[in-house]
């Protein structure tokens, strides 16, 4: 883009801002957990320059509407750069036709982490505000501007993530929608969130360059980890920052459209939380997750002793069904229909409302995730982790993953298989 230089960002030279950097650093007076993290500043930095970095794996169907929400915006970014990352499709043609940087990478060993990372150091290491999108999300024109207003106004705020809107229609993609928007009115009622989601958020530029300084690490994004957003917010809150979610900015993303897709996802998810909580421990910062797979655990055990303890009283005669069985499924009725309202009124209709009312969704729900916890578990214990990103582009789209077959054939077979 015409006078930006990304080692010299606009509002002063990169000496000035290290500078200001300074007189933030002195001012602080947070006290983090990590022995590695500076101190967080305490006043805005003036004249913001911001950088929308858009990792991108084969997304020709959705990159183009994803960059013309970012050009669209009220408050454009400074720069932004596209990054495809081993693309075997038309995604980087079709970016090109577009008045953004284009940063075409050949496959990353370590996939969407690495492409971050490269395009972080090449673009955006030095910007005030860095925004990420994945490759088939759209932001609303007032997404950037809400963002920088909020980051002006919360000198101790280190990411901020949008409000996921899963799109489509069909029973699971309700699902889904549904699921996030709880859990997204869940982050808004606590003011923090657990994850700062990778398909759509902000990050301070002070913050990341923080997180580039862990020992180990070749940038802001960990390649130990298979859930690089969720590593990354739990490391910006073990340094004193705080992660929320955006009480305006929201953004349309692509839900899983089959049960295998869903299956998929969730499995390389949670099996990529587990792997972190047991490589970071129980701590005060992370003992809600560990509460949350614990709880998790306690209710598969508890269904599975029902279901055969009344499949064992019915078969010998001796199950005696009660109108009081009806209470948990009325109360559960109740405050499902209650959450429909979270929904987006643009996608929220009298069909979600009935999903709720009947509890069909949630006792789905409640059964495939006991059965995604139970996976997931049992991967990290035996160490059957793998290439979980190859599961990831499978449930994107099977093709996808099947175009790894030049690079890793046997491995992404195998993962098919499954």
């Amino acid at each position: 883009m015409p006078g930006y230089d990304a080692g010299n960002p606009p509002g002063g030279s990169r000496a000035g801002l290290e500078v200001l950097f300074a007189i933030a650093d002195q001012q602080a007076s947070a006290k983090p957990d990590a022995p590695w993290a500076a101190t967080k500043p305490l006043i805005p930095l003036p004249h913001s320059c911001i950088v929308a970095m858009v990792p991108a794996y084969n997304e020709e169907e959705g990159i183009a509407e994803t960059i013309e929400s970012l050009l669209a915006q009220t408050r454009r970014p400074d720069l932004i750069v596209v990054i495809p990352n081993g693309c075997r499709d038309r995604t980087a043609e079709i970016a090109r036709r577009y008045p953004v940087t284009v940063y075409e990478l050949d496959r990353c060993e370590h996939k969407k982490s690495e492409a971050l990372n490269r395009g972080w150091w090449k673009y955006a290491r030095h910007a005030d505000l860095v925004v990420c999108t994945d490759g088939d999300t759209v932001l609303p024109p007032h997404a950037v501007a809400d963002w920088e207003a909020e980051f002006a106004a919360n000198p101790g705020l280190g990411g901020s993530s949008s409000q996921p809107v899963m799109t489509g229609y069909g029973f699971l993609p309700r699902m889904q929608r549904n699921e996030f928007a709880k859990s997204a009115y869940l982050s808004l009622r606590r003011g923090w969130c657990r994850v700062i989601s990778g398909t759509g958020c902000c990050y301070r530029g002070q913050t990341l360059r923080q997180m580039a300084q862990i020992p180990g690490q070749e940038g802001p994004w960990t390649y130990l980890s298979v859930v690089e957003d969720y590593h990354l917010t739990y490391q910006m809150r073990l340094a004193g920052w705080l992660a929320e979610m955006s009480r305006t900015v929201y953004c349309y993303t692509g839900s899983m459209y089959t049960l295998r897709q869903l299956w998929l996802q969730r499995i390389k998810w949670q099996s990529g939380t587990c792997g972190d909580l047991i490589r970071f421990g129980f701590n005060r910062r992370n003992w809600r997750e560990w509460a949350q797979q614990g709880f998790g655990l306690v209710c598969i055990a508890f269904w599975a002793v029902w279901l055969a303890l009344n499949v064992s009283l019915a078969a010998t005669g001796h199950l005696q069904v009660s109108w009081s069985w009806l209470a948990f499924p009325a109360f559960f009725s109740v405050i499902e229909t209650a959450h429909v309202r979270h929904i987006r009124p643009e996608f929220r209709d009298w069909k979600d409302y009935l999903l709720a009312a009947s509890t069909v969704q949630v006792v789905f729900y409640a059964f495939i995730s006991g059965a995604w916890i139970i996976a997931s578990w049992w991967k990290v214990i035996t160490n059957n982790q793998q290439d979980m990103w190859n599961m990831q582009y499978a449930s994107e789209g099977i093709e996808a993953a099947v175009l790894d077959l030049a690079d890793n054939p046997d491995q992404v077979l195998q993962e098919l298989a499954r």
